[in-house]
């Protein structure tokens, strides 16, 4: 299950994502921090912040590693099926959760196309390489 393609998959996506949120929060391209949850947890409220981006680090590595192992299982349903749906659906659940707004039309109009197509690049990224591994390697 583990091998040096999922591992080093898994990396890039985490390092690309870690650094388009840090870009996409410093052009104000999100309406939020992508540390600012590090404030509620009392471990981590008082801390540098740097250590808030070590542990968003780390928390995408294994998202992301439980997302390749997932999309080694999809095998038969097109990357880009797989990829759009996953984005569509983190971003929705992100962005609502975060923002918390009122009603439906107000979430939906406060999504970020720059963040939904950041998570839909490292979604494709991740897919592709889990169902292309998996076809010609295993």
């Amino acid at each position: 299950m583990f091998n040096k393609t999922m591992i080093w998959t898994t990396i890039v996506a985490s390092l690309f994502t870690l650094a388009s949120l840090k870009v996409l929060h410093f052009f104000n391209f999100i309406k939020w921090s992508p540390v600012g949850w590090g404030k509620k947890w009392l471990f981590l409220g008082s801390s540098h912040e740097g250590w808030k981006w070590i542990v968003l680090l780390i928390v995408l590595l294994l998202a992301f590693g439980i997302f390749y192992a997932a999309a080694r299982m999809a095998v038969n349903v097109p990357p880009s099926v797989t990829a759009i749906s996953i984005s569509i659906i983190a971003t929705l659940a992100i962005e609502w959760t975060i923002l918390s707004p009122g009603t439906l039309w107000g979430g939906l109009k406060s999504i970020s196309i720059p963040f939904f197509s950041t998570i839909a690049i490292v979604s494709r990224f991740v897919t592709g390489t889990a169902v292309f591994m998996k076809k010609n390697f295993d």
